[in-house]
């Protein structure tokens, strides 16, 4: 009996991650220095905020002048997990 229970987990684990998958994509959009602040909006199931926008990622990294774009895009089974990021001065 411990045997099998010591086996369900991983098994669960492996399935789970069976269902899951991550594309991210990174933009240089100006010319502009990579830069030292970091901005972040999220997009998931239980998000207040549905606004994954490059200006509300700024604002909420309070930055001006936009350096880089990342956005990851993971699926839980059907449900997308979307994160921009954006770096700048």
């Amino acid at each position: 009996m411990k045997k099998s229970t010591k086996l369900i987990l991983p098994i669960l684990g492996i399935c789970f991650m069976g269902f899951t998958s991550c594309v991210t994509t990174s933009y240089m959009l100006t010319n502009n220095p990579v830069g030292s602040k970091t901005g972040v909006a999220k997009l998931g199931l239980f998000s207040k905020d549905q606004d994954i926008s490059l200006e509300k990622a700024a604002k909420n990294g309070k930055i001006t002048k936009i350096g880089t774009v990342e956005q990851r895009t993971t699926f839980v089974f059907i449900f997308p997990l979307i994160k921009t990021t954006v770096t700048g001065e």
